[in-house]
């Protein structure tokens, strides 16, 4: 998944000739954010279909919620997949990258759907058994956004350290 930057990986020898010795994250993880944003997204338009009806009851908000943020957790690794390549990270921060992205996006989706079947917050651990999964799930969806944000920053940084000068 995630590849050292050397001459059998034209890209990678670029960026090492242009910044120095750095990890890149290779294209297959970078698709496989492609793939997986583009599912969240996808399960985001379905939850939008409840939300149609013309009687407004809490649970039209509930999916209306999931509707909502799926679609934004599903743009968000879709922009993430295009911005991977800019980032430096050593190999295991890149990985852990890719890996709280998909945690964040696939707990959301879980947490949101189930809050949305049965009708709860997913945000709240609730009385039900349901409802504490909709919310432990939501917990990871949030760490995982949480730890996505804080290594995005941290890759950025680093790149913008290693940068040449302009002139």
């Amino acid at each position: 998944m995630i590849l050292t930057a050397d001459r059998t990986d034209p890209y990678g020898w670029l960026a090492r000739e242009l910044i120095g010795t750095i990890d890149v994250i290779a294209n297959t993880a970078r698709l496989r954010l492609v793939l997986h944003g583009a599912i969240v997204l996808l399960v985001g338009l379905l939850c939008g279909l409840p939300t149609v009806s013309e009687t407004s009851t809490e649970g039209v908000r509930f999916w209306h919620t999931a509707h909502e943020a799926l679609m934004m957790m599903g743009f968000w690794m879709l922009a993430e997949s295009s911005v991977v390549a800019a980032l430096v990270l050593e190999p295991r921060k890149a990985a852990g990258l890719v890996w709280s992205m998909l945690a964040m996006g696939y707990g959301f989706t879980t947490g949101l759907v189930i809050g949305g079947i049965v009708g709860v917050s997913p945000f709240e651990p609730g009385r039900t058994p349901a409802a504490f999964i909709a919310f432990l799930a939501s917990t990871i969806g949030i760490l995982g956004a949480v730890m996505g944000t804080v290594l995005t920053i941290m890759g950025a940084s680093a790149a913008l350290k290693s940068a040449p000068p302009e002139s």
